[in-house]
């Protein structure tokens, strides 16, 4: 283990200098000095869990040399609501009015991130508390929504519940608000590490807009985070800007913490001053009154949820449109997604049974296949559109861009298939029977689809915690021969419920 961090040590350095070739080099013989290729996977508790945490911060170092685009908002561009975080307006006596708030806030709250109060603090609080009392206050409303869903998503991945206040900072709690760089939902996703924490994004649905999918995912990517700086502040800091800018200051200035790398000048101003905002924004959270804001909070989101095996026009589900769509923020169109495992609508608390039957009887909805559109010099989105029979938003979704932002000439666009609906034969589902409507529906239509009963003993679905190192080593197999039996290229990332194949299965 001792020749193993030596060697990885090496390949950090080589990573931060932007020599990657190298860096994957030393990788590779660090995993090799801990268990060669040819050689059985390590069986001391020990070894294990170093080779497992020695593989995956490795990954964390090859991801610098991915492309520009980062994660949180991408070159720390907030919500368009709290822009003026990056150069916050507040005037001297402000500032002593905001640090006597916190010096009489007595309700004795214990926080589980830290708190530090300094002038950078001082001055965001003073600033959320007049310029900007008004965002901050229609935020905390707009909270009530999520909070309960998101404590229990953070204690479930285990940290801490008071980095919901990021989701304020962000967004300002806007479901659909969306970046100059094109983040996107509550906790600003860009379209690439949405994707590397599993959420997806196309013409059809775009997952990063739905609060709890994109609340897991922004979870285990605070999570990594912390594991990668060991550093709660370092770790929103990267959520803002990116780890790669984060990791790479600290490589030029030598700083160790937060406050260190924000007075070096290196990082920009707006993420200098995120980290002092989610302090202030979480100060006030905890005790709104106490700091001048009467929030009434919106009820947070109640809902069950329905399986549907096909997609459908959500107008045949016998409930109204916009309700939901306010429940599912997450699809881009009027038509619920095709997906294997099937689709996961959220419908409003009471109408299973309704939904069940009029889905029972709906016509199906089918996507003609995605054609490819190259930009060409004076094109606009709208002309792109009538030209193929879509929708402006249709396009613009299926591209992550603006609907009114313009296109370079030479780009190649997805243009979305348009859909058409066929009429389904279903079994009458008699009165008395609506409990077991999900199943019945979905049991006949399971048994009809090809290849629905063949066995899946020659695969493994991936689990909550999974990497192909730590799946490797369980299998006694290797990253490289899953990578290949699966036809996965090298960045290939999987996520809870892929099912993959293990070599030399039959």
């Amino acid at each position: 283990m001792t020749k193993a961090s030596e060697i990885f040590a090496r390949g950090r350095d080589a990573a931060l200098a932007g020599d990657f070739d190298c860096a994957r080099e030393y990788f590779a013989r660090a995993i090799d000095a801990l268990r060669p290729p040819s050689g059985p996977a390590p069986s001391d508790p020990q070894l294990l869990d170093f080779s497992y945490q020695l593989y995956e911060s490795a990954l964390r170092y090859e991801a610098l040399a991915g492309p520009a685009e980062e994660a949180g908002t991408s070159d720390g561009l907030m919500a368009s609501e709290l822009t003026e975080i990056g150069e916050p307006q507040a005037s001297e006596q402000a500032v002593v009015d905001a640090k006597e708030a916190i010096a009489s806030d007595t309700t004795g709250v214990t926080y589980d991130i830290p708190m530090t109060v300094n002038d950078a603090v001082l001055k965001i609080l003073a600033a959320f508390q007049t310029d900007l009392h008004g965002v901050i206050g229609r935020g905390l409303a707009r909270s009530g929504r999520y909070i309960p869903m998101i404590h229990r998503i953070f204690q479930e991945e285990g940290i801490p519940t008071d980095l919901a206040q990021i989701a304020l900072i962000e967004s300002s709690f806007l479901a659909h608000a969306r970046s100059p760089m094109k983040a996107h939902g509550i906790w600003q996703f860009m379209p690439r590490t949405g994707r590397h924490y599993g959420l997806t994004a196309n013409g059809i649905v775009d997952e990063r807009s739905d609060p709890e999918k994109a609340t897991r995912a922004a979870a285990r990517y605070l999570s990594y985070l912390h594991e990668l700086f060991n550093d709660w502040y370092l770790a929103m800091a990267a959520y803002n800007a990116g780890e790669g800018k984060i990791l790479r200051a600290m490589q030029r200035t030598g700083a160790r913490d937060f406050w260190e790398l924000s007075a070096s000048g290196t990082i920009r101003p707006q993420t200098q001053n995120y980290v002092p905002a989610v302090i202030a924004a979480t100060l006030i959270a905890r005790n709104p009154g106490h700091y001048g804001f009467e929030v009434e909070y919106e009820e947070p989101l109640a809902y069950e949820t329905v399986l549907l095996d096909r997609p459908v026009h959500l107008r045949h589900l016998s409930t109204s449109v916009e309700d939901l769509k306010r429940l599912n923020p997450e699809l881009t169109t009027a038509i619920t997604p095709r997906q294997p495992e099937g689709y996961e609508l959220k419908i409003p608390v009471g109408s299973r049974s309704t939904v069940l039957l009029a889905f029972a009887g709906a016509p199906t909805a089918t996507f003609s296949l995605a054609r490819r559109h190259v930009v060409r010099r004076g094109e606009t989105l709208a002309r792109i559109a009538r030209r193929y029979g879509v929708s402006v938003s249709a396009i613009a979704s299926a591209n992550s861009l603006s609907r009114h932002g313009r296109v370079a000439r030479g780009r190649v666009l997805v243009i979305p298939g348009r859909y058409r609906e066929e009429r389904v034969r279903t079994a009458s589902l008699r009165k008395g029977k609506r409990g077991h409507a999900e199943r019945a529906v979905l049991a006949a239509r399971s048994r009809n689809r090809p290849g629905a009963r063949r066995a899946s003993a020659k695969h493994y679905q991936v689990r909550t915690g999974d990497t192909l190192y730590r799946i490797a080593a369980r299998h006694g197999t290797t990253v490289a021969q899953i990578l290949a039996v699966n036809a996965f290229p090298s960045w290939a990332r999987i996520r809870p419920g892929d099912r993959i194949k293990i070599p030399g299965s039959r």
